[in-house]
């Protein structure tokens, strides 16, 4: 290739080149930029500290009567007891530990036992406060036998109903059963915070 032809295409590649780039440019200049898309909403907004503090402890305070409630039905199950075990300390203070002891000491000293679990349902409804909050405990024990030491059921006639009104306390940093108030109803149809 002469020197001429290497000039030629050399000021050939530089116009090509100068014209692509100018090419883009114009196409940069005039074609229109996309619509952004409009902000995503959710249908709930998030959630602020507070509110998820409040979850939180509500969960904690739901899951102590989980515990505690099934520690109780064990013990009942096994004939009642004469002291709280760990788990009922860890979960339970107060009036609330002192009326669910009565229960399993009356049924040890007895010689009583339960046949199994009551249908329950719990509802966090009841406030929130840092250091309180409320639960609603809805319990059906209609099919729960109380038997004596020879197996035959005993107190038929015994209430098996109950919406309990339960006060959460925060205690050294762990939310327990503290205090309740228990009604006996005949029915669960018209108690708010029962889902049975």
């Amino acid at each position: 290739m002469t020197k001429a032809k290497r000039a030629l295409a050399a000021v050939a590649g530089l116009v090509l080149t100068a014209a692509s780039l100018t090419g883009c440019q114009w196409l940069v200049d005039h074609t229109p930029l996309p619509t952004p898309a409009p902000p995503t909403t959710s249908a709930t907004p998030p959630e602020t500290a507070q509110e998820r503090l409040m979850r939180l402890d509500k969960e904690a305070a739901v899951k102590a009567y989980s515990v505690a409630t099934a520690e109780g039905v064990r013990l009942a199950m096994s004939g009642g007891a004469l002291k709280p075990t760990t788990i009922l300390d860890d979960n339970t203070a107060g009036r609330y530990l002192s009326t669910q002891m009565n229960g399993l000491k009356g049924l040890k000293e007895d010689g009583l036992r339960t046949d199994r679990r009551p249908v329950d349902s719990v509802t966090a409804d009841g406030g929130w406060s840092p250091t309180e909050l409320g639960l609603t405990a809805c319990e059906d024990a209609s099919k729960v036998r109380l038997l004596d030491k020879s197996g035959h059921e005993v107190l038929k006639d015994r209430p098996r109903m109950f919406v309990q009104t339960i006060t959460v306390k925060k205690i050294d940093g762990r939310w327990k059963l503290y205090d309740l108030r228990s009604k006996i109803v005949k029915t669960f149809a018209h108690e708010d915070g029962c889902s049975l």
